[in-house]
């Protein structure tokens, strides 16, 4: 087959810049590291290698917002830290306040440093993060959570949200905590109060003829007055306070007032002692059977249960239980008759554990006993300003230790649920840690280049256009003319 001078050219030029393109790809790849340069050079592979880069990314933000999360509840966790601390110290300051040697003023002492634990409790609630944030706002993170607006009266303005950031492709984790769960849905201790009515025997009283709890308070001699006689069961109950869990106080002349931060109160007694309510409290609910009604009408307002005014009633026990159990919707107290129809006995029971009986007209209705039993909830700012003023009003602040530890107890679970998630986050940031080595390790075998290999291959390559061009040299200086001249 004849070649033409021209073809000859147009084909070694061709070859030559061949072996240059390839060598020049080669030399590319050396400088990058990297032996796929263009999607063309191996669509496959460029696939792939798109994808992990991709899982790479995504798990480089999974990795961020673990930091994050893990910043934001490490800065929680030192303000709850300091708000168990601030409990402990108000329930310190609480025993303190409890101690009936005590004189008022000392008392007011306490109160003024449990007044500062409150202003200390409230810069802890509005805390903010390093980003300038509330921690304790829900998803209203750019508002202020709490506010004193009046004296005993504190408002939360966030919202019952808990942000979640994603730390995994399946998982998302509460980066916080709102202020509602945190210091306003708070359980108070079960607490239970019976306020006697006044004595009108004086006789003296056997073993066992008074029981509170089950347990007796012992035997009583002749009392001069309604004064003394309430002195001596205050000082009888309480000598079993530690075993029955019921405290005696005077709050009146000569009215005594029996509490239990446990729950209930069973007073079992002879009649005209002032103590002839049989109360349990248990909670979640309370109950007060009064004694037998005298069988007079009673007014509208004559009796007030739970704030709420009963209407007016005929006289007799049927027609008081329809009237209170007319606003039974309002007061969630109802009235049944004890042991019908044998009994006139009214026994009033609550679903919310509250029964606070205030009446005009006692001889009337027979529900002498106010009950107070608090197993609901209460925001530690309350509780606290409670404290103080009982402290300032010099009164029992009992029931204020018992609500203490349930706050400290709620807190400290709250705590334990940070811990965890940091917990949680520290495991899940060391499997993002291995799942990137992975994607990492895939990402350098399709793309990575072997220099092994690119070195060989380049030298190769160079002999090769080495060797082209020469050939081409000397094939240019082949002519019939070098021959004859």
């Amino acid at each position: 087959m004849r070649i033409s001078n021209n073809l000859y050219f147009q084909r070694s030029v061709a070859a030559m810049t061949n072996q240059q393109s390839e060598l020049h790809k080669t030399d590319i790849q050396l400088a990058s590291g990297k032996k796929i340069l263009t999607a063309a050079d191996d669509p496959a592979a460029a696939a792939r290698i798109l994808g992990l880069n991709k899982a790479i990314d995504t798990v480089d933000q999974y990795q961020s917002n673990i930091e994050r999360a893990t910043m934001r509840l490490e800065h929680e966790e030192s303000a709850v830290s300091s708000v168990t601390n601030l409990l402990q110290k108000a329930n310190e300051l609480a025993v303190q306040g409890n101690n009936d040697v005590l004189a008022p003023v000392d008392r007011e002492i306490v109160a003024i440093e449990v007044h500062h634990l409150i202003g200390e409790l409230m810069g802890l609630a509005n805390t903010k993060d390093s980003e300038g944030e509330y921690l304790f706002s829900g998803f209203q993170t750019k508002t202020k959570p709490f506010d004193q607006l009046s004296a005993g009266s504190f408002t939360y303005s966030g919202d019952q949200g808990q942000r979640s950031l994603q730390v995994s492709a399946s998982r998302e984790i509460t980066d916080g905590d709102n202020g509602f769960d945190m210091f306003v849905d708070v359980a108070t201790g079960p607490y239970a109060s019976v306020t006697g009515v006044v004595a009108a025997s004086l006789a003296a009283l056997n073993d066992g003829d008074i029981t509170i709890n089950g347990y007796s308070i012992g035997a009583l001699p002749v009392a001069a007055d309604a004064a003394e006689r309430a002195a001596q069961i205050i000082d009888a109950v309480n000598a079993v306070s530690e075993t029955a869990h019921v405290y005696a106080e005077l709050t009146g002349t000569d009215t005594v007032t029996l509490s239990s931060s446990a729950g209930d109160i069973v007073v079992s007694t002879v009649a005209d002692t002032g103590l002839n309510t049989q109360i349990t409290a248990a909670s979640p609910q309370a109950s007060v059977t009064g004694v037998p009604v005298s069988g007079a009408a009673i007014g509208a307002g004559d009796l007030i249960i739970n704030g709420v005014s009963i209407g007016a009633a005929a006289g007799g026990a049927a027609t008081i239980v329809a009237a209170i159990n007319a606003e039974s919707s309002t007061t969630n107290v109802t009235a049944t008759i004890a042991n019908p129809p044998a009994s006139d006995a009214i026994t009033l029971t609550s679903s919310q554990g509250r029964v606070d009986i205030v009446s005009a007209a006692p001889g009337a209705t027979g529900l002498t006993t106010g009950v107070t039993e608090t197993t609901g909830k209460r925001s530690i700012f309350e509780t606290l300003y409670q404290l103080e003023d009982a402290l300032n009003n010099n009164q029992s602040v009992d029931r204020y230790i018992s609500d203490l530890q349930s706050a400290i107890e709620h807190i400290s679970v709250q705590r334990t649920k940070i811990g965890a998630r940091l917990n949680a986050l520290d495991q899940q940031s060391e499997a993002n840690v291995g799942a990137k080595l992975s994607y990492e390790t895939q990402l350098s075998t399709e793309q990575n280049l072997d220099y092994l290999e690119a070195v060989g291959r380049f030298n190769q390559q160079m002999i090769a256009l080495q060797a082209a061009q020469q050939a081409y040299a000397k094939m240019q200086g082949l002519s019939l003319f070098n021959y004859i001249r």
